[in-house]
């Protein structure tokens, strides 16, 4: 296999490249003027590394430098949940002025590069009105980043009009919802005891979803987020079956053991709640033998990424993983594929662009272009009789649909874990920050320490 660093910089040889190198690499430059910022912070993400997670299927440092979140935009919080990672003092705590919260995503712009996913999140981000989180959108999206609102969906629900405000006129593109047992105070089921009874709700955010989309006529990802716990662990398989059924509404599914954080009063149990036991759990509801090794995002015991793609024609659905387990030629080209593409902006900002540009890359690799080639082709011819079945549904039903949907396990750390030596290791790994008084601090060091209580 090649070095997991093969392919950070398509231009990586420009002393050696040929004519045809150099006219692909100005190509390049010129349908993405970015991409040079791109590839200088993956590098720079990349060399700080530890050595243990440069694996060939590591994208922090290649695909992305990382993600990025804001904090103390607002730390209250409408509900008064048995899993909360604010403090105490978090509704007694100001909201931050608008000019604080650019300076946040200034610095993370710094860090993160151009089209960086960035959180905005605290508290409940939605308890301002919609103009006010609508400029913080609108700022965001101006300086180039790519802004996702958390929230638990409740002010959606009370305030008519919110989420289509936001979408319709601010730009907002990118959403997740947070529901599980562990919430208090949502209308009609204060004090939910399984996952079963809140179905309901997330059916009706999957419609509202589809309805802003419809309405708006804009672009809506939503992302569906569940805190784990002793009392639901057993319902993920469920929770995992329901976002399949689902998939087109939240293209990600992400579940995050509790941890002994801020005001939890939940109970940790690091074996129960492990992240293999959450992902046998979701393999089990998906009915597959899901890779937990498809893709690495920092640390591989801080989450679980697997990108899978959804082929569905009417009632019918395929699903397919990018890399299935134990397949040792599809580790080398998704290697070769974070090497050759890294830096690259998200296609949908700008499709007709983004296409060219992956195009222009592909033309001059192609070498690992004619490998992925032949791997997809080797994987098509054994799948052949259940493809063909698909296609001949697809031509009756005269409609065929291939959505991404991707599934997540992220596991935060307790006060004690922070000072363990696999701790240190997370930490210099992570590859989840936010700007703190001049440095880009892990979401683990924020809630797992007395800074976000020295904040508020």
């Amino acid at each position: 296999m090649s070095s997991v660093t093969d392919g950070l910089d398509p231009r990586r040889r420009p002393a050696q490249a040929s004519w045809w190198r150099r006219a692909i690499a100005r190509t390049r430059a010129a349908l993405d003027p970015r991409s040079a910022e791109r590839l200088a912070l993956n590098r720079a993400k990349w060399e700080t590394l530890p050595a243990v997670t440069k694996t060939p299927q590591q994208a922090a440092g290649r695909a992305n430098v990382a993600c990025g979140a804001t904090h103390g935009v607002v730390e209250r919080c409408n509900y008064a949940c048995t899993a909360c990672y604010l403090t105490d003092e978090a509704n007694k705590t100001p909201d931050l002025p608008f000019e604080e919260v650019a300076a946040q995503l200034d610095e993370l712009r710094k860090h993160l590069g151009p089209m960086a996913k960035v959180q905005l999140t605290a508290g409940e981000v939605t308890l301002l009105e919609p103009e006010e989180l609508g400029r913080i959108v609108r700022y965001a999206r101006s300086i180039g980043l790519d802004p996702m609102v958390m929230s638990n969906g409740q002010r959606f629900v009370d305030r008519p009009g919110y989420l289509e405000t936001l979408v319709g006129e601010y730009g907002l593109r990118k959403l997740s919802i947070h529901i599980d047992l562990t919430q208090r105070g949502r209308r009609g089921i204060p004090k939910p005891t399984s996952e079963a009874e809140l179905r309901p709700v997330r059916n009706d955010f999957a419609d509202r979803i589809r309805r802003v989309r419809r309405e708006t006529g804009r672009r809506l990802h939503a992302a569906h987020t569940v805190t784990v716990t002793r009392e639901n662990i057993d319902e993920v398989a469920d929770v995992a079956r329901w976002s399949l059924d689902h998939h087109d509404a939240f293209r990600m599914l992400s579940f995050q053991p509790v941890a002994e954080v801020g005001r939890t009063t939940d109970a940790t149990d690091p074996d129960a709640l492990s992240l293999d036991a959450v992902w046998a759990n979701i393999r089990e509801g998906v009915g597959l033998p899901l890779n937990r090794d498809a893709l690495h995002f920092g640390h591989r015991a801080c989450n679980i990424v697997c990108p899978l793609f959804v082929v569905s024609v009417g009632d019918r659905r395929e699903v397919l993983e990018c890399v299935p387990e134990g397949d040792e030629r599809g580790l080398e080209i998704m290697s070769r594929l974070l090497g050759i593409f890294g830096g690259l902006g998200p296609i949908l900002t700008s499709p007709i662009r983004g296409i060219l540009r992956r195009a222009a890359v592909a033309l001059g690799n192609p070498g690992t272009a004619a490998r992925a080639i032949g791997y997809g082709l080797g994987r098509a011819w054994r799948k052949r009789l259940r493809l063909a079945s698909i296609a001949r549904a697809a031509e009756r039903e005269r409609s065929l649909r291939i959505r991404p949907w991707i599934l997540v396990v992220h596991r935060f750390m307790s006060p004690d874990e922070l000072a363990t030596p696999l701790g240190r290791e997370r930490l210099e790994a992570c590859v989840f920050r936010l700007p703190v008084e001049g440095r880009m601090v892990s979401m683990c060091e924020l809630n797992a320490t007395d800074l976000r209580l020295r904040l508020n």
